[in-house]
């Protein structure tokens, strides 16, 4: 796990980097498939994405916004305690493996699998830059006006060969409140409802993605 959260800091971050210039450099063996702002997909150009039928996934480790905490807690004049954080990322983290297995087992070419094998790709999701409004999850029998959105997140994926561990794919994509600009509540079942419509919002380009990569495939060199 650390050793895949280094690849994720390192590729995310160059991406990031590319985004803020005229023009994305690719990584070493990778092609960028998709970039535009807020999102990038780079896929390994020595792959027959045909192949590839069967995912393993995994769960996604959740990383707040620097200062989200200490914001928060100015903002509503009390703590916030630990097992609050983790309650909240493992809500959020839930949503979007719920959206997955969802997506996965209803409504797409692949199937999911416990077992490495031949054909069978890693989805290793990392969610970071979270911001919540916390009051619906800490406290669900309060009701609190909102004007703006309910947060928003970044969402990261590394995807790898079973077997081989090869980098098969990275994407990006940041991801904000879809109900944002209307007036809402941080009740805990209307943050879970936005947080999950953003996870499948992201999904489905992800998919797209694949599907875009695997007609475009020419096949292993």
């Amino acid at each position: 796990m650390k050793r895949i959260s280094a690849v994720l800091i390192l590729i995310v971050s160059t991406l990031l980097m590319a985004c803020a210039g005229p023009a994305p450099t690719p990584e070493p063996g990778m092609k960028i498939i998709d970039h535009g702002w807020g999102q990038e997909m780079q896929v390994a150009t020595d792959v027959d994405w045909k192949r590839y039928t069967k995912v393993v996934l995994h769960e996604a480790p959740v990383a707040f916004r620097e200062n989200w905490r200490r914001d928060q807690e100015r903002l509503r004049g009390r703590a916030i305690r630990d097992e609050d954080v983790e309650r909240i990322k493992e809500s959020v983290s839930d949503q979007l493996s719920r959206v997955m297995f969802k997506t996965l087992t209803e409504s797409s070419d692949y199937e999911l699998t416990g077992e490495t094998g031949d054909g069978v790709m890693h989805f290793q999701p990392n969610i970071v830059d979270l911001d919540v409004e916390a009051a619906g999850w800490i406290e669900s029998s309060i009701l609190e006006s909102l004007p703006d959105t309910r947060g928003s997140m970044t969402i990261e994926l590394v995807i790898r060969d079973s077997v081989t561990d090869k980098l098969l794919a990275v994407a990006w994509q940041n991801q904000s409140d879809p109900l944002g600009g209307e007036m809402g509540m941080t009740l805990s079942v209307n943050n879970a409802v936005a947080f999950r419509s953003m996870s499948q919002i992201w999904f489905n380009w992800l998919l797209e993605q694949l599907e875009k990569a695997a007609e475009n495939s020419t096949g292993a060199k």
